[in-house]
């Protein structure tokens, strides 16, 4: 004969009794089987889908958190590549209109023309003024 004994005391009648059947001695002589030790701390099935469904969420957080920075990083390093360039397109603008403002200068003009074109300055004698004269049909001139 065996019986069973539980640690905890039950704490409605319903348990009172099952503890009771379970602590009464079996006699076996007639056949019977003696009843099973009942499985204790057995979780319910659905726990652990639950337990994975939360762990997948987790992960699923974890993972657009990581892509989220990484992304943000790429981002910013674009923007500092571009602001780069924009500072040095500003500065050679900068430089090519002093260059510019240095060319159109009239010293500068009048320097490479007599210089490099071979270029003289216009004698008086040789400057003639032009007319035009009003077109057929037209009245008054300028």
């Amino acid at each position: 004969m065996t019986s069973y004994a539980r640690s905890q005391l039950p704490t409605s009648d319903a348990a009172a009794a099952r503890r009771a059947r379970l602590e009464a001695p079996v006699d076996t002589s007639i056949g019977e089987e003696p009843p099973q030790k009942p499985i204790r701390g057995r979780r319910p099935q659905g726990l652990a889908l639950i337990a994975l469904a939360a762990l997948a969420l987790a992960t699923a957080i974890g993972i657009m958190r990581v892509r989220t920075r990484a992304r943000v990083l790429e981002l910013g390093a674009a923007i500092t590549d571009l602001t780069d360039e924009h500072t040095r397109l500003l500065d050679e603008k900068r430089r090519l209109e002093a260059e510019r403002a240095f060319l159109r200068h009239p010293d500068h003009v009048q320097e490479v023309a007599l210089d490099h074109l071979a270029m003289e300055p216009a004698q008086p004698e040789r400057i003639q003024r032009i007319t035009v004269k009003p077109a057929a049909g037209e009245e008054g001139g300028r």
